[in-house]
């Protein structure tokens, strides 16, 4: 990752399996306490919203299973509400409940092996999110079949960083930086912070570690990269990723990796796994038909922007990287970036 302005005050907090990262323009320590506060909220999101918790919300929905609905906090909610609105404007590409599927090619051991079509079958008749009951009068959640279960994986760490925004702007602090292992990245700039022209962010090669493609200037931006770079395994001369389609059962796409830029961090993750899922042409065309990134309203998705389902459609532009054939060459396709700054290297 690349960053602008050079020099930088950074604040770090372990959560959620990784590092969130806080970076403030300049050496001032103003903005110490703030920061540190700001960063704790990523523990409490992490105690209601972890598989590992087994007191969490997301803990309790998954014993319950097919036992009828259950009270969870008001963030849960939103972030559910929202991951199911995701999983509607994506066709089921994006799906909180795919756990199963990923767990019968063995990636969550990090031992993929093809399944017999037996095993994705029975895996699949546990997936599904319209199976998700969320009851907005009552803040209940409800896994509708046994053998159920959410993981918010792939868009929780972008929910956790929307909070930390919020907290910051609301103190005051306008011009920032933070990822959640360089995956997630959300920033913000004004034109009284000397961050005028945005901060760099660099898209990395997805097999080449440490090899840049090119790199983005944000904002005011959230950005959220997918990929399949680390776990993958060959069948019958086909790279096969964790990356699982909960429409098919079988890994998806034709892409190495699939970065989506979107005012809202938690909509840059989860689009970024759906994006991928749907491949290259799926994903250009729905950046294409989304609102224009230049046009739309950056903010955070905080929570009280977020007490009823919002059905609005996001603002999103894409970077895909495919592969071409040739061992560790790429090549790399933009869609909707608006005015921001494509930065080749």
């Amino acid at each position: 990752m690349s960053l602008n302005p050079p020099l930088l005050t950074e604040f770090s907090r372990r959560a959620m399996a990784t590092d969130f990262v806080l970076m403030l323009p300049g050496m001032n320590g103003k903005y110490a306490e703030i920061a540190v506060q700001a960063l704790a909220e990523v523990d409490q999101l992490e105690a209601m919203l972890s598989i590992y918790r087994p007191d969490s919300d997301i803990s309790r929905l998954n014993r319950a299973a097919g036992s009828g609905p259950i009270g969870v906090s008001l963030e849960t909610f939103q972030i559910l509400a929202r991951a199911a609105e995701i999983s509607e404007q994506t066709g089921g590409a994006f799906d909180v409940t795919a756990g199963p599927l990923v767990e019968a090619w063995g990636f969550t051991k990090r031992q993929g092996a093809k399944p017999s079509k037996e095993i994705i079958d029975q895996a699949k008749q546990r997936v599904g999110f319209d199976k998700l009951i969320l009851d907005p009068n009552k803040c209940t959640a409800e896994l509708a079949h046994p053998g159920m279960s959410v993981n918010l994986g792939a868009i929780g760490k972008g929910f956790a960083l929307d909070q930390i925004a919020y907290k910051l702007e609301s103190a005051g602090v306008t011009d920032f930086l933070i990822h959640g292992g360089k995956s997630s990245v959300l920033v913000r700039g004004d034109d009284d912070s000397g961050s005028e022209q945005g901060w760099k962010i660099a898209i990395e090669h997805p097999v080449c570690p440490g090899k840049r493609l090119g790199g983005l200037r944000l904002r005011n931006e959230s950005l959220g990269t997918s990929g399949s770079g680390k776990q993958f395994f060959h069948h019958q001369g086909k790279r096969l990723g964790h990356i699982i389609d909960p429409r098919t059962g079988w890994p998806s796409g034709d892409l190495l990796s699939l970065t989506v830029v979107s005012p809202s961090a938690m909509d840059a993750d989860a689009l970024a796994t759906a994006l991928f899922v749907m491949g290259s042409e799926e994903a250009i065309a729905f950046a294409n038909r989304s609102p224009s990134l230049s046009q739309s309203e950056a903010g955070t998705m905080s929570t009280a922007r977020l007490t009823e389902p919002s059905c609005w459609k996001p603002a999103v532009g894409v970077v895909a990287v495919l592969p071409t054939g040739q061992q560790a060459e790429v090549r790399v396709r933009r869609a909707n970036l608006g005015t921001q700054v494509w930065l080749d290297e």
